[in-house]
């Protein structure tokens, strides 16, 4: 009896240090914690075509940054060639964010995971500013590079000339919103992101974009709500489906619901470290021990110095 308290002891400090104090080191990020531990020595490749998602014609000399989630010092630019392709090779396996631009289109961007000794294929599609603003393109475009150029407070003041041209574009709200939440103004970001949803209630990323900001202001139920609405229109997002299931967590009696939508993750992504961490833990709640270990111990594999690593740990030899 007395092992078993002293288990049962170990296991609530462990559990409620894991949860709720990841969650309020900034857990809840799209592309932050999306990442696995390098392998030395072994590289990945990415390719793919550009094309314009009007049309369909492929786009020469469009411009793509990588960089690697987990280290910002590997970044790579190139340049797509005169049918649209792009490759790179030479990349170690993890998570790499893509920014896709060209001059007269919105850019993107997108996390895509290199893969151990695979060449992964991802095709982009760009939306052309005349398709988007028809009559402010020249206000558009400026407001789109000082974007880029992560100039916040200058690409807010420019997208909002563009909407007092145009308010019928979701995406100048939607890219308006990025820059406010950017520059740190989280309720004129939410206030275009509910304008976005309002304009084209199907688009998914303005759902997960609101319900990242709620998770970050403790609003638990609301971030649920909105994430819930995101998934519904897209649950191939790895990221959104990541930190909807950590605002599960966070509110309580609802590991069963968390379970769910990580088992989905998983089944898309094989290689998410946190998302075995988040899962092993769960299963270790409910009981099932053996699962618990099977999933903690392949995010040791996946992520050996992850800062959660020592707790995994710590958790699987109590649960021998």
């Amino acid at each position: 009896m007395k092992m078993f308290n002293r288990f049962f002891l170990l296991f609530l400090f462990i559990f409620l240090v894991c949860h709720i104090g990841n969650f309020l080191n900034g857990n809840i990020e799209p592309s932050d914690r999306l990442f696995l531990g390098t392998q030395s020595g072994t590289t990945g490749a990415v390719r793919g075509l550009v094309k314009d998602a009007e049309s369909g014609k492929v786009i020469a000399k469009v411009k793509i940054v990588l960089v690697n989630s987990k280290n910002s010092t590997m970044k790579y630019e190139l340049k797509t060639d005169k049918k649209g392709a792009y490759y790179k090779g030479g990349l170690r396996p993890g998570y790499y964010e893509f920014i896709v631009e060209k001059e007269g289109f919105l850019p993107i961007s997108k996390t895509i995971r290199a893969r151990l000794g695979e060449t992964v294929q991802e095709d982009f599609e760009l939306q052309s500013l005349e398709s988007q603003v028809p009559e402010a393109i020249t206000k558009a475009k400026k407001a789109i590079k000082f974007f880029q150029e992560a100039q916040w407070e200058d690409a807010v003041k420019e997208f909002s000339k563009a909407i007092a041209e145009n308010q019928s574009s979701h995406m100048l709200f939607y890219y308006r919103g990025l820059a406010q939440e950017k520059f740190g103004n989280l309720e004129e970001a939410m206030s275009d992101y509910q304008k976005t949803i309002e304009l084209k209630p199907d688009f998914a990323l303005p759902y997960s974009m609101a319900g990242k900001i709620f998770a970050r202001q403790q609003n638990y139920e609301k971030a649920r709500e909105f994430y819930q609405k995101s998934v519904e229109l897209d649950d191939q997002n790895v990221s959104t489906l990541y930190n909807y299931a950590v605002v599960l967590i966070n509110i309580g009696e609802k590991s069963d619901e968390a379970i769910v939508i990580l088992e989905k993750l998983l089944s898309l992504d094989d290689a998410h470290a946190d998302a075995y961490y988040r899962l092993g833990m769960l299963y270790v709640s409910q009981g099932d021990t053996e699962r618990a270990k099977e999933l903690l111990q392949k995010f040791l594999e996946l992520d050996p110095e992850n800062k959660n690593a020592p707790i995994a740990r710590q958790v699987i030899d109590a649960l021998k």
